[in-house]
């Protein structure tokens, strides 16, 4: 078996592997992961939504005859976008935490399952680090 090469990049078709690999262990909770890309699509439109905000609070508190009112709401409205930002995220995680913890699982029981059903001229001829290296 020849080392692999030392890259800095990983090969882009790699990641897709990698992501189909996984995918079964991941759509097992399929509510969970449907309900955590929903949270992170409203996290990052809160997100980005926050600059355009404080653009309209500088355009309105720039105003000679601006009421206190607009200004104000304004404020509050900028504080509950970033307040959402940040709560999303978080629900995101507290929500995804269950699935990526049993795909972890899983994934680390096989493999431990097929080290151990490997001979042990397998294991002799190897170095300790070598086998977690592929």
């Amino acid at each position: 078996m020849r080392p692999r090469p030392a890259s800095s990049t990983p090969a882009p078709h790699g990641d897709w592997n990698i992501i189909r690999t996984l995918l079964p262990y991941l759509m097992e909770f399929k509510g969970r992961v449907v309900l955590a890309l929903l949270l992170l699509v409203l996290a990052k439109l809160a997100n980005v939504t926050v600059p355009l905000l404080l653009k309209e609070i500088v355009d309105a508190l720039g105003q000679p005859k601006a009421m206190l009112l607009v200004p104000v709401s304004l404020v509050v409205g900028y504080g509950l976008l970033r307040l959402f930002s940040t709560l999303f995220g978080e629900l995101r995680d507290a929500v995804f935490a269950k699935v990526t913890q049993r795909a972890i699982r899983r994934v680390a029981l096989k493999l431990f399952v097929h080290l151990h059903s490997l001979s042990l001229r397998f294991h002799l001829e190897r170095q300790t680090g070598g086998v977690s290296r592929y």
